[in-house]
């Protein structure tokens, strides 16, 4: 069951996409394209994203077909897909991949950058509990957390104040009233969640703050869902009995969020989730699937912060922005 997010401030007025392509014909145009080429490249990494299936490069081939024949008609007919958005149509090629037999097309991907991580989760938790002061922590953190590693990685990492860089005033804001309970609904598997945010829903638990991570119920590209998830807080505990002692006593939970796509719509949400939101005062939407794409503009009647890096050129500008600039939004907590 379908469930809308009990900590919008005005479930009524909320819309979960930042871009209506319908109404914006200059958006559409660029989009439209945008999208196409994406579900395109995935055709020339079929087969080595899934080397068990002999015959993944036709089946991609045959799922962009549909998905191509779709964006042609959207151009002369932009009502055929409503609501028309980044968020309808990446839900729209996820569904063509599971209907023609990758039930998830990342999954090896995956793996072995999780794998990755791990080996060096140990070194990362010590790195953080040696940062003495609690701002030092949190910065470490919330570069984590905001795909950092790729920029660094690209060597294109935005020195502060980043584009929108609300971190000092998030940590004054709790640093003397930490937060009763969190939820963080998560992006990437692999290093992004690993080593960005298992520490820092750690860092929460030694506030004695709660935590939810929630994550997709189906896969989406390469974002982790939630059994990787579940799967991945045994694995931390094995290295960290803070995480340990956490699960054992549901002071950290994952929930699945009943998404089947890389964004995320707050007004059809797990049924379970919503009913776990009752008592949490932060919401953290990461990535920009879950907080560019969608919710850039939702309003929630108690704390959020939105973290993301703007990876393509086009939105960024769109936004008035540079292309990899970040994203450290933070609300309190709306009134009506």
């Amino acid at each position: 069951m379908e469930t809308i997010c009990p900590l919008l401030q005005n479930p009524d007025a909320y819309s979960p996409d930042t871009i209506d392509l319908m109404k914006n014909v200059k958006e559409r145009n660029y989009w439209l394209p945008c999208l196409e080429n994406m579900v395109k490249k995935f055709v020339s990494k079929a087969s080595i994203l899934n080397p068990d299936k002999s015959n993944a490069t036709e089946e991609a081939e045959h799922c962009y077909r549909i998905f191509q024949n779709l964006i042609e008609r959207l151009k002369s007919d932009p009502e055929l897909l409503k609501p028309l958005s980044i968020r309808t149509l990446l839900e729209f090629n996820e569904q063509i991949l599971r209907d023609n037999n990758f039930t998830d097309a990342w999954l090896s991907q995956k793996q072995s950058e999780t794998d990755a991580a791990f080996l060096e989760f140990a070194n990362r938790i010590e790195f953080i509990d040696g940062l003495e002061q609690f701002e030092d922590r949190w910065l470490e953190l919330s570069k984590e957390t905001s795909e950092f590693k790729f920029l660094d990685a690209m060597n294109t990492i935005q020195k502060r104040p980043w584009f929108k860089d609300d971190l000092d005033t998030w940590i004054n804001k709790f640093k003397d009233v930490p937060y009763k309970k969190v939820v963080i609904f998560v992006d990437n598997a692999g290093v992004d969640f690993v080593l960005g945010v298992i520490p820092f829903a750690r860092e929460f638990i030694k506030e004695d703050t709660k935590v939810i991570l929630s994550a997709n119920t189906y896969p989406a590209l390469n974002d982790i869902t939630i059994s990787e998830l579940n799967e991945c807080l045994l694995r931390a505990s094995l290295y960290c009995p803070v995480i340990k002692d956490a699960v054992s006593n549901n002071k950290l939970v994952g929930i699945e969020n009943g998404q089947s796509g890389p964004c995320l719509d707050l007004t059809s949400l797990n049924e379970d989730l919503c009913s776990n939101l009752n008592e949490v005062d932060l919401v953290i939407l990461e990535g920009m699937g879950r907080a560019v794409h969608t919710n850039l503009y939702a309003k929630f009647k108690v704390d959020c912060l939105k973290l993301a890096s703007l990876k393509n050129e086009w939105l960024a500008k769109s936004l008035g922005a540079e292309q990899f600039s970040i994203i450290f939004d933070f609300k309190a907590a709306s009134t009506p």
